[in-house]
């Protein structure tokens, strides 16, 4: 908040009530909101012996607080009929009506310049998560949830747009502010998608090794569909200088002592499919493995700084257990898949066992694995890995 160019500040505390009181009704704006609304949205099921009086203090103590930050003596508050709006003797100019105004000009107009041009103001006002300080209450959490909604609208048209004008600097440039705000939102696929179109595949190669390690590793979530497309169209483009048999030879050389294979989730498709092609002609079997970390009780670990550190474990063990030929990759943060080539049923309980009783051996008898298992040939007849 600034007056005359000069930050305001209410005191120490960002999020006192009477600070989120004025919040909530310059969010709300003309719409107005009842005294009963905002106590239920301030206290949230809180027991108040007299919620008027509360209410009553929070409006002495919001005006006293606003004149003693430096500005005029006003109600900045006032009641209009049954709700409770911004005082209209006081000029407020607030980003989230701002944007929320756009946002409406844009899906009201059918001019397409007019149009674009709300949408490029909604998208240029917006500067991040509403109210982080207070990003749980209730209140907050479902106006973002709106926000967002209206941001990405504007992110999609304005992306879109710029594709179209093969415009792929203003399209990276769009997805790129819009993953610095929402990055668990996919943008990202989007911005690598921008850089594809530049031909600038080693950074696109760089943003897609950082954000699927960021969501197997910190979201325990696979790639999304249009990141996997991502990879196979940067796989197809990318090129490397010209060089001797030797020279690439070399470049392709892996450590030796490394036990079973680990690589990541676009990488173990690929193994996937060139191991379900080559069954018929070697005669080789192949069986998928799915690890599962569980509790003692055999349900999901719940804690996830728990679950993080056992999963790291648990990869490690696996690595130790299984050959040099076979495959293994991390498909969430509780899961992992390997390909056990060459492999039986009862091979793979021995390879299961052998995995648990590496992770007890680490974690306690309480940490524990489940397990399934299916031949590659069976599943060549269900649906495709994809």
């Amino acid at each position: 908040m600034s007056y005359r160019g000069e930050e305001i500040v209410l005191g120490r505390n960002t999020t006192a009530k009477f600070v989120q009181l004025l919040q909530l009704i310059w969010l709300r704006g003309d719409r107005g909101i009842s005294k009963q609304q905002i106590v239920h949205c301030l206290y949230e099921g809180d027991e108040l012996s007299n919620p008027n009086n509360s209410f009553n203090n929070l409006i002495f103590q919001m005006r006293k607080q606003m004149v003693a930050a430096g500005l005029p003596r006003m109600d900045y508050v006032v009641k209009m009929g049954k709700v409770y709006i911004p005082d209209p003797n006081v000029r407020v100019h607030a980003d989230v009506q701002e944007f929320h105004d756009a946002i409406s000009k844009a899906r009201e107009s059918d001019d397409n310049t007019v149009k674009t041009q709300a949408y490029r103001t909604a998208f240029e006002c917006y500067r991040g998560v509403l109210l982080p300080e207070a990003e749980n209450r209730t209140w907050v959490v479902t106006e973002s949830v709106r926000l967002r909604e209206e941001f990405a609208e504007a992110v999609r048209f304005l992306g879109n747009l710029s594709k179209e004008q093969k415009d792929f600097d203003e399209m990276y440039a769009i997805y790129e502010k819009a993953a610095r705000i929402y990055p668990d939102n996919d943008w990202q696929a989007d911005q690598i998608e921008a850089l594809i179109f530049k031909e600038d595949y080693k950074e696109a190669f760089r943003l897609y090794d950082k954000t699927v390690h960021r969501y197997s590793e910190e979201m325990g979530l696979p790639p999304s569909e249009k990141m996997l497309e991502n990879y196979r169209r940067m796989s197809q483009k990318i090129t490397s200088p010209m060089g001797r048999i030797q020279e690439i030879q070399s470049s392709l050389q892996e450590d030796p002592e490394s036990g079973a294979y680990y690589c990541s989730y676009p990488g173990f498709i690929d193994a996937y499919h060139i191991l379900e092609r080559n069954m018929e002609r070697t005669g080789y079997s192949v069986f998928l493995l799915l690890c599962t970390l569980v509790d003692y009780a055999g349900k999901p670990i719940s804690n996830r700084e728990k679950l993080d550190a056992r999963s790291e474990t648990l990869k490690q063990c696996i690595g130790r257990s299984l050959r040099r030929g076979d495959i293994f990759t991390k498909y969430s943060a509780s899961q992992y898949l390997v390909l056990l080539v060459g492999s039986s049923r009862e091979g793979c309980e021995v390879v299961s066992h052998r995995i648990s009783a590496s992770l007890k051996e680490r974690e306690g008898s309480r940490a524990d694995v489940r397990y399934s298992n299916v031949s590659l040939a069976d599943l060549s007849r269900m649906t495709p890995l994809n």
